[in-house]
């Protein structure tokens, strides 16, 4: 099992969480040291000197074949280990779908969190 940080299409009420169905949901979370930019359809995160807002899943590491599909990585996002801490303050190592283009002309999103 490994932990996954989703803050955008992923998200209860995103378009894509029913990928994550049957997958713990341990909580909202923050990620520091992050932008949030409107890509459109859906939103990147890079790193950056904000906070990101998401949700943390636990997840069959066999899942992230299909997640890397259809995240597009490595070319459109790359996942990275990161740091997130729970909203209870529990920190946690989490998988999350970094943001691999240039974001010059996407508008940041500043409360660091996706409206789905």
């Amino acid at each position: 099992m490994a932990y996954l940080f989703v803050y955008g299409t992923l998200k209860r009420g995103g378009s894509r969480h029913s990928l994550l169905k049957g997958c713990p949901f341990l909580g909202r979370a923050l990620a520091k040291g992050f932008a949030l930019y409107d890509l459109g359809a859906y939103p990147g995160m890079v790193p950056g000197d904000g906070v990101v807002r998401g949700e943390v899943y636990e997840i069959p590491e066999g899942l992230f074949k299909e997640l890397d599909w259809v995240e597009g990585a490595p070319f459109l996002f790359r996942r990275e280990l990161i740091e997130v801490v729970l909203e209870d303050h529990t920190p946690l190592r989490a998988h999350a779908y970094l943001y691999n283009r240039e974001v010059e002309g996407a508008s940041l999103v500043p409360s660091g969190e996706w409206k789905v």
